[in-house]
């Protein structure tokens, strides 16, 4: 009898819980449609409409990392909102906790990439380029250092007992372990956190520098373009390749903003779950001691960082005039009469 009703008060805590959690299920199943619509029309666009241009080739690479990010991350954590301390699904738990981190960690890296290949595009324009060969190289390393970094993620998160003080009863919540591989665990989230922000700060250094530099070209441009004005009048003569470098400029620069608020987007959003990352480490009780509002407040926060994986088609389609172009053909031509 005792044991019935400690699965009746359970069953009745998890129904709670599940209950309270349910506009932030909404919210991750809108990201799923959202994300998966956008990064489709995304790597579609950059992959196959625009292939070839150098400017753009880490877009539709970014797009799969995001597309992948939105649809696994976002529907485990559904499938965790549900059953938040009833979870008994043991592989799902520690491989949705993996593939979660290791889509995150290559997002992360591929914005560090894309930063360098700016910066050494805009500020060191005459030293030597990132080849077609060291992108592919790039990708590469960061995917494996992304494995790498989440390898410890299936010994380091599982079911964990999960303790309600009012029902008096214990349940099995998915999330990282408190009482198993302890220093493991704190290790690991230590190695993480400090690499996220040495890379959070490399960005933000960088397209400081970048930004640093655009500024300067803008203004020389721009006094360049009243000489020509003026040089005009006397030689009508100009020399091509200056001409078209000073055309090209305007786009360079452009794509150069986009990453600069993709990065941007990227920080803001995922600097909350870091935060909570360090708490879970901190306080084994950090979940099972709130209120059921904090509880939705912070798990708002704790997915907010999926934002970041939606957000990108919609900078790229107010920034970019090719892939907002092409976005305008898909839909003029789709036939509605369907």
């Amino acid at each position: 009898m005792a044991n019935r009703s400690d699965d009746n008060l359970l069953n009745k805590w998890n129904e709670e819980l599940s209950n309270v959690l349910l506009p932030n299920s909404v919210f991750l199943a809108i990201c799923i449609a959202v994300g998966f619509i956008g990064n489709v029309l995304v790597i579609f666009i950059y992959g196959f409409k625009l292939r070839g241009a150098k400017e753009r080739y880490f877009i539709p690479i970014l797009a799969l990392a995001d597309l992948l990010a939105v649809t696994e991350t976002s529907g485990f954590n559904i499938s965790y909102n549900f059953n938040p301390v009833e979870y008994d699904r043991e592989l799902l738990c520690k491989w949705g906790w993996f593939f979660g981190y290791l889509t995150a960690m290559v997002s992360i890296f591929l914005l560090v990439v894309i930063a360098i290949q700016r910066y050494l595009k805009i500020c060191r324009p005459f030293a030597k380029q990132m080849s077609l060969k060291w992108k592919r190289v790039a990708v590469l390393c960061s995917c494996v250092l992304a494995a790498v970094l989440s390898a410890p993620i299936p010994v380091t998160y599982g079911l964990d007992p999960a303790y309600n003080e009012r029902y008096k009863v214990t349940g099995s919540a998915c999330r990282r372990l408190t009482q198993e591989n302890r220093l493991l665990s704190l290790s690991h989230a230590i190695v993480c956190n400090v690499l996220v922000f040495v890379f959070v700060w490399v960005l933000i250094l960088l397209y400081t520098l970048i930004g640093q530099r655009i500024y300067k070209q803008l203004q020389q441009w721009d006094r360049g373009q009243k000489l020509s004005t003026i040089n005009k009048k006397e030689n009508q003569r100009e020399d091509d390749s200056e001409n078209t470098n000073q055309r090209n400029k305007p786009t360079m620069f452009r794509i150069t903003f986009m990453f600069m608020l993709i990065s941007f987007i990227f920080i803001v959003s995922f600097s909350p779950k870091v935060v909570i990352f360090i708490l879970e480490c901190i306080d084994d009780r950090f979940w099972d001691s709130m209120t059921y509002s904090t509880r939705l407040l912070v798990r708002f926060f704790d997915v907010l960082f999926i934002v970041n994986n939606i957000a990108n088609p919609l900078v790229y389609a107010f920034l970019d005039v090719k892939f907002s172009q092409e976005l305008k053909k898909i839909f003029c031509d789709f036939d509605y009469s369907l």
